[in-house]
């Protein structure tokens, strides 16, 4: 599913940024990459408008957490609200 290649991406890209012996790239890739999930999600969190709030709640709140990280990957105070 989608939720795990996300989780599977997001280790990927960590371990890489760890083991790699180039310099570690800049922190705007990093939230690039989330604020594209956001989007990701956003546009599934529109497409459950028709289904029950529970779902209508899990993809809202996913949605702000991505981009409430993207923002904290340049900013402490959000990235310790997110």
């Amino acid at each position: 599913t989608s939720c795990g290649g996300f989780w599977m991406g997001f280790a990927l890209f960590e371990i890489l940024m760890v083991i790699s012996p180039l310099n570690p790239p800049a922190k705007d890739g990093k939230a690039v990459w989330l604020a594209v999930w956001g989007v990701f999600t956003l546009l599934n969190f529109i497409g459950t408008l028709n289904a029950n709030r529970v779902v209508q709640f899990v993809f809202a709140s996913l949605t702000t957490l991505f981009f409430m990280l993207a923002i904290g990957v340049h900013s402490h105070g959000m990235h310790v609200a997110a």
